[in-house]
Parts: structure tokens; sequence; C-alpha cells
């Protein structure tokens, strides 16, 4: 008796054991890398978010875009780009552009913390700071 009880208890910890390992399998299975390119976001808007100041940036075409203020000091403007995008890592893009009033901008897409961080040379005054980004289902 005394051997078939520690029989019993050594297959239940042995099962469990198991148990718990195919659950940890089962977890990582589930967890998925999304990995984006640039090409990914044509025909994508991202929405930019500096305080107050809302942009909407569309993407055309792999070298064209356009944007418009959508919020801030700036609403109602908007204007058509030439654009520069390449992948850094699976969530992050490296874009630039020089905007029809002279301004250049040069930015870090993270998409994963959701900043741009961002650089602007205006009259080759050099500016930077961040805001947050989101890209807009359709």
């Amino acid at each position: 008796m005394l051997f078939f009880c520690s029989a019993l208890l050594l297959t239940t910890i042995y099962s469990c054991k198991n148990e718990t390992t195919a659950v940890s399998e089962d977890a990582a299975e589930d967890t998925t890398v999304v990995s984006m390119t640039a090409k990914d976001l044509v025909g994508k808007t991202i929405e930019y978010r500096y305080g107050e100041d809302i942009y909407h940036v569309t993407l055309d075409t792999d070298s064209t875009m356009h944007w418009e203020a959508m919020a801030g000091a700036e609403k109602g403007i908007k204007e058509n780009e030439t654009y520069f995008m390449e992948a850094i890592d699976d969530n992050k893009m490296f874009i630039t552009w020089d905007e029809a009033n002279g301004i250049a901008v040069a930015q870090v897409l993270d998409f994963e913390k959701g900043i741009v961080y961002n650089h602007l040379m205006i009259n080759r005054a050099l500016r930077n700071g961040t805001g947050e980004i989101s890209i807009l289902s359709k």
C-alpha cells in the first residue's frame, strides 16, 4: 500500500510538472513579433501629435505623401511632399523630406512605443523634439 501511494504521488508530481512545461511552450508559441517594412505603410495615414498640434501624414506611394495640419496653430495647412523612408528594425522607420516652405524634416518613427523623434532644420537653425504617433485605421 505504501508503495502504491508513493507511486501515485510521484506520478501526480511528474504529471503536474509536464503540464506546466506544456503550458509554457504553448504560451511561447502564441507570442508573435510583427515586422513592418516601409512598403507596409504605403496607403496608410499616420497621426502625429505634438501637444495641441495634430498632423495627418498619408504615404501615397513609396516616395510621395501629403500631410495636413488637423489642429493647432497651423490647422488647415496642407502640402504634397517627396520623402525617403527605410526600416531601422522591425518597428522603427527613418523618414526624411524637404517641405515646400524650406523646412527639412528627419524623423525616427517608433511604432512600438508610439513616439516620433523629430529633427527639423528651419532657416539653417536646428530644432528637435518628440511627439506621439499612431497609424489610423481606414
